[in-house]
């Protein structure tokens, strides 16, 4: 039998592909772990009295926003009399150009004046670094997974917050010694999560282990997972297929035409010259192809919750400015509850009394105290404490003075405000916005996703 041209070139190219190391047998799905791509425990690299905390869990945060803050009261006034000296010292080098000028004084004393001046200019700047050390910031973007401090609470070596970098995650997985050398870096694989109605997760290979652990007979593999809007959380389990080399063709020209398609091939052959192939006599009618075959770009809008607002009116305000560059806004009134521990002493007899009491206790080095009056009568106040533990330590070093007092717990509403905007414009111009309107308290605003609950990082 003879054999044409043609079908001799299939059956050499069929062969080829058989034959060929990308068209394998494929590695079967196997389990993994999706997780954050960077866990970090922020800490303060001084160590100082916790003053407040910005952020909350599942809050998201941007490189460089400032999280917490410590008590600064001692180094701002630092730098306050270090500018004074600074001052002072600029005004006596400036004198001393002059008097050197007419020869009223040397040299070596009109470099002296200069020295001072510069030796003033670094104790700003040393002020200024040590204050800047008391503003915690994010090293990363990412949410809030914990929040181990409150305010009040001393800071040494604990951590305050624990961050998780959601973008990109990473994709865990330990494979058989069996596919060892068949996955390799910059290959794509298809992640299905257990939980989650999360389509078309396409994640690259990144890491592939050159050592084997010979116990199990397994290798480790890592994947980079993109994951724009923290739509899928971390702590997930799921099962990863990769791609042969025909997926992974096609899933390059997706990419490159902004995926579109543009030809249909069967499996495992060439893909043909829709042009050249007269469509009718197989049955299928070609397509109209029409501007509205294509898919239309949609205007990009978002929905942020920007807060927390301590007035209503700065708000109102800010939402003013922005008029022109948002969709609209709806606001919203939040309420928390707090619990706070008063230390006082018991009732006492009068007021007279009272302001006896209080100067003894003055004299005796007891400090921050205030005589107050209520439907029960006279009392002392020591102090408003937002930490039990910190209200039971006042207490116990006012009893070793001889003076009696206890722990009165409160519970306090704090009422604040928050605008829900939808704009059409990305979080980080959105913030410029905010920026830019040059409205009053508006540097620790915290921008959230109106549904929250998507940020959320699981048990991570």
């Amino acid at each position: 039998m003879k054999m044409n041209s043609e079908l001799k070139n299939i059956f050499l190219v069929c062969g080829l592909l058989v034959s060929s190391p990308a068209m394998a047998e494929h590695v079967p799905e196997i389990d993994c772990l999706i997780e954050p791509n960077m866990m970090i425990e922020l800490s303060s690299p001084v160590s100082g009295v916790l003053d407040e905390i910005l952020v909350d869990r599942s809050d998201t945060v941007k490189e460089g926003q400032i999280v917490a803050t410590l008590k600064s009261d001692v180094e701002l006034v630092k730098l306050k009399a270090g500018l004074e000296n600074f001052n002072l010292s600029k005004v006596e080098q400036k004198r001393s150009v002059e008097l050197y000028r007419d020869g009223v004084i040397t040299l070596s004393e009109k470099e002296q004046a200069d020295h001072e001046a510069a030796l003033n200019q670094l104790e700003v700047e040393h002020a200024q670094a040590n204050l800047e050390l008391r503003k915690i910031r994010s090293p990363i973007d990412g949410v809030v997974a914990d929040r181990y401090l409150m305010p009040g609470e001393y800071i040494e070596d604990k951590p305050i917050l624990k961050l998780a970098q959601l973008n990109p995650l990473r994709v865990e997985v330990v494979a058989p010694v069996t596919y060892f050398g068949r996955i390799k870096t910059g290959v794509h694989a298809q992640v299905k999560t257990e939980y989650g109605s999360f389509e078309n997760l396409v994640a690259k290979v990144v890491v592939v282990d050159k050592v084997v652990d010979a116990a199990s007979g397994t290798f480790g593999i890592r994947l980079e997972l993109q994951n724009e809007d923290n739509q899928v959380p971390g702590g997930l389990k799921c099962t990863v297929r990769f791609f042969d080399a025909q997926e992974e063709a096609e899933y390059a020209g997706r990419n490159s035409l902004g995926n579109v398609i543009t030809a249909i091939a069967a499996p495992d052959t060439e893909e043909p010259d829709m042009t050249e192939i007269d469509l009718t006599g197989l049955g299928i009618t070609e397509p109209e192809i029409t501007e509205q075959s294509f898919p239309v770009e949609q205007e990009n809008t978002i929905c942020r919750r920007i807060g927390p607002f301590k007035k209503k009116d700065s708000l109102i305000t800010l939402m003013n400015a922005l008029e022109n560059e948002i969709n609209g806004y709806d606001v919203l009134d939040e309420t928390t509850e707090s619990s706070l521990y008063q230390v006082t002493t018991d009732n006492l007899a009068s007021g007279k009394t009272a302001k006896s009491l209080k100067t003894e206790m003055n004299q005796a080095g007891v400090n921050d105290l205030a005589i107050v009056k209520d439907d029960t009568g006279y009392s002392i106040s020591l102090g408003v404490f937002r930490s039990e533990k910190s209200a039971y330590k006042r207490v116990a070093k006012i009893k070793k003075l001889g003076y009696d007092c206890k722990v009165v717990p409160k519970q306090v509403s704090k009422s604040t405000y928050w605008a829900e905007v939808t704009a059409s414009t990305s979080e980080d111009a959105l913030a410029e916005l905010v920026t830019a309107s040059g409205v009053a308290d508006t540097d620790h605003l915290l921008y959230q996703s109106c549904s929250t609950e998507i940020l959320a990082s699981g048990d991570i």
